[in-house]
């Protein structure tokens, strides 16, 4: 499997997460961006992951004038040519840090 989705991404994060792989791990992250999770907060995931895990796709649409919308979607299937949008929310101003550069 290789990382070509943010699905197969999360997966291999995953995975690595459950062996203790760190080097898997920061090879995931985007260049320069490895060191934004420490080897403790590593470590702590694995002590939070468990067997079963849910994944959802989300897109965040951020406006010139400060708003946001989380959009999420369905998985796509086989059966699906389109990905389809199950839920839009504006995201409040105080979880709006969660998202800023």
């Amino acid at each position: 499997m290789e990382p070509d989705t943010p699905m197969n991404a999360s997966w291999l994060m995953k995975l690595s997460i459950d062996n203790q792989d760190s080097s898997a791990f920061q090879s995931l992250f985007y260049e320069g961006a490895e060191e934004n999770v420490s080897k403790s907060t590593f470590q702590k995931f694995g002590e939070i992951t468990t067997a079963g895990t849910g994944y959802r796709n989300f897109e965040l649409l951020t406006f010139e004038n400060g708003e946001m919308l989380l959009v999420e979607f369905a998985p796509k299937t086989e059966a699906e040519d389109w990905y389809k949008i199950v839920n839009v929310i504006e995201v409040p101003d105080n979880m709006k840090t969660l998202f800023e550069e």
